[in-house]
């Protein structure tokens, strides 16, 4: 039975009555010793031979592998495919369940390795996806976009871009402070996920705005971040903070407002910008004569 969330993390309206429209697989994971699940949306008319591009799409807090099917997202990507305002591709929704897409401190969770090591190669294999790093991207929406730029970080042997929706963009002292929030420690258990969070050297040692100075530091992944006009006052600061940091440095990447709120209505359009920006390097639909231009 599917299930819909309202949690910290996502504000996400009503559930659909509408069939699945994403393939449901599930899976005995070696990496988490559980029994996990990921969910696939391809064309209807996926050819045998075809090669298409592989994009991980990592869902928020209190969303699973189902949040596609809940928010008629794939039955929207059909209509966008047929439309030609998409390009043809794989997308992959694993579940996450409320693990920020980390590998935990405690060695107790691997939800990073979950997809880099079993869900990737599974549907590489079960729908003959082109190769890595050149066809594959990441992306996510808001705990999920938090996971998009540490899989770019801690992967960018793997990923061709990343992009990043409605996510808490944090500093060091950011992270410390949004870890100890009384709501954060309700729902997650941060010690086991992170460690000691007040050690800011440990933090600071894979944190973004520290590790990402130059172009280089990025090894080539390229990057998109956007957050909701009526998005969460902390998550538009710190998105435009970091947009203002990867500019200082002449880091090359895409960021952008998007009208809305935090939640599935509001991101499911800009689905279609993250596939066009990660597989034709661009954000606009073909035809529109409007490309979305980078928050100045």
């Amino acid at each position: 039975m599917r299930t819909c969330w309202s949690t910290l993390f996502v504000l996400a309206g009503a559930c659909s009555s509408a069939p699945p429209r994403l393939v449901h697989t599930p899976v005995q994971s070696t990496v988490m010793n559980q029994e996990m699940a990921y969910a696939v949306w391809a064309p209807l008319d996926l050819k045998v031979d075809e090669r298409l591009p592989l994009l991980v799409f990592l869902h928020g807090g209190g969303d699973s592998e189902e949040s596609f099917d809940d928010f008629e997202v794939g039955q929207h990507l059909d209509t966008e495919l047929a439309a030609g305002r998409i390009p043809r591709a794989v997308v992959v929704v694993p579940r996450g369940e409320m693990g920020f897409w980390e590998n935990w401190n405690d060695g107790s969770h691997f939800y990073r390795d979950w997809v880099i090591k079993e869900v990737i190669p599974a549907v590489q294999k079960a729908y003959h996806t082109a190769d890595c790093p050149t066809d594959c991207h990441v992306a996510g929406a808001s705990m999920g976009g938090h996971g998009t730029m540490r899989f770019a970080y801690f992967h960018p042997d793997l990923f061709d871009s990343a992009s990043a929706l409605s996510a808490p963009q944090l500093d060091v002292r950011g992270i410390q402070e949004f870890m100890d929030s009384f709501w954060i420690k309700l729902f997650v258990p941060v010690e086991r996920v992170w460690g000691d969070i007040e050690d800011s050297e440990a933090v600071a040692k894979d944190n973004i705005y520290v590790q990402w100075k130059t172009q280089t530091d990025l090894k080539g992944v390229r990057l998109l971040i956007a957050w909701a006009a009526e998005d969460r006052e902390g998550i538009i600061k710190s998105n435009q903070k970091l947009h203002q940091h990867l500019e200082e440095r002449g880091i090359e990447h895409v960021a952008f407002e998007f009208p809305g709120d935090h939640g599935w209505r509001s991101w499911t359009p800009v689905i279609d910008k993250v596939l066009r920006f990660a597989i034709w390097g661009r954000v606009d639909a073909p035809g529109s004569g409007d490309a979305a231009a980078a928050a100045q």
